[in-house]
């Protein structure tokens, strides 16, 4: 649950793996899917909020936007799964090549299942500028628009070949969650 959920309240990650430079080379990930559960520890509908306990014992805050209107239908010990699902788009590009319009769409509904549950969706495209790699690690650092700065993992060594400091990389960053909820018995 740590990991699924971090990702859900934190927002986005920038996850990026460079591909080998070429001319606006474009790579796709597959997207990935997992599923957790969690338990309903609290309901607060003043602050409409609710605590989420995972198998592992963390616990979790979450945020009920305004227009969820089945938040007094959550009881103490009910299941919420939650299926979450991401993929990553990039493209490197050469130095001059133009920059792809920043664009972000998030949307959110809520389920019309016996039971309250929801679906969420946040698609960002931006371009992020390489500040370093690491070959034995393997692994990238990125700087984003704002200045935000992310290390990450690549799982394929590989991918980092022709890659520098300085390069652009333009990413379409999606994420899904579905989270419904099942009735303690």
């Amino acid at each position: 649950m740590t990991r699924v959920t971090r990702n859900i309240t934190i927002g986005l990650i920038y996850a990026v793996i460079a591909s080998p430079l070429m001319a606006q080379t474009t790579v796709i990930r597959p997207g990935q899917t997992e599923t957790t559960t969690a338990t309903i520890r609290q309901v607060d509908l003043k602050t409409r909020s609710v605590v989420l306990r995972g198998d592992d014992g963390s616990t979790l805050r979450v945020f009920v936007p305004q227009d969820f209107t089945r938040l007094n239908e959550l009881r103490i010990d009910d299941t919420v799964t939650i299926t979450y699902y991401e993929s990553i788009v990039y493209r490197l590009r050469r130095r001059g090549a133009p920059k792809p319009p920043v664009s972000e769409e998030i949307a959110a509904s809520e389920t019309t299942a016996s039971l309250p549950g929801a679906t969420l969706s946040h698609q960002l495209t931006e371009r992020v500028t390489v500040k370093a790699v690491d070959r034995d690690a393997p692994s990238i650092t990125v700087t984003d628009r704002h200045g935000r700065t992310a290390s990450r993992h690549v799982e394929h060594p590989s991918d980092l070949d022709g890659v520098k400091r300085g390069d652009h990389i333009d990413i379409t960053y999606t994420e899904a969650v579905l989270a419904t909820v099942t009735r303690a018995k």
